[in-house]
């Protein structure tokens, strides 16, 4: 079972994901889930009430540390078996580029890795719910579409983990370090 989660929203604000985060329901769903310690990264995000910056342990037992920017996410996002974000394309791969198989074996065993998307609909031609459907789509993410469900989503990978003694992450692509260069160089007509 894993033990960290990392919440993250980005450099945006997303108050509903910050605030279902901080419920009581999906700390507890996360404790059910065996994670210990949570890091959520909230970026402008307001604070529910009763939440500040630094680390604070919940009544679940639960290490949380607050934290609104941090310079090293995508290292943390590595070394942790959920992430939960919101869909913007940062993220994503921040959760996703640390499984480049010539990264240290001091990373998280990929058959537990999960991704939980909460997509923020608030931003700009709902653009993240796009990505986030076409994660869903290649079976790369559980997506919870209202950041108001984001207890049961976690509630439900709980359940899924009882029954399989285990979450079984998604089979994720290999990174292809070369694939954007070469779609600049067509772009530019070097190719």
């Amino acid at each position: 079972m894993p033990s960290t989660c990392v919440l993250t929203v980005g450099s945006t604000r997303f108050d509903a994901l910050v605030a279902s985060s901080f419920d009581s329901t999906s700390l507890s769903s996360l404790a059910s889930l065996g994670i210990q310690h949570v890091l959520a990264q909230v970026g402008n995000s307001t604070l529910p009430a009763g939440w500040k910056e630094g680390t604070r342990t919940t009544q679940q037992g639960l290490q949380v540390e607050v934290v609104r920017f941090l310079g090293d996410l995508e290292e943390r996002a590595g070394r942790t078996d959920l992430v939960v974000s919101h869909a913007g394309a940062g993220s994503i791969l921040s959760f996703l580029r640390p499984l480049d198989s010539s990264l240290p074996s001091s990373q998280p065993n990929a058959t537990r890795r999960q991704l939980v998307l909460v997509p923020n609909s608030t931003l700009m031609d709902s653009h993240q719910s796009d990505l986030a459907d076409e994660m869903e789509k290649k079976g790369w993410a559980v997506v919870c579409r209202r950041p108001e469900d984001l207890s049961a989503t976690l509630q439900q990978l709980a359940s899924q983990a009882e029954q399989q003694s285990e979450i079984s992450a998604p089979d994720y692509p290999e990174l292809d370090k070369g694939r954007m260069q070469r779609i600049i160089d067509e772009t530019l007509g070097y190719i």
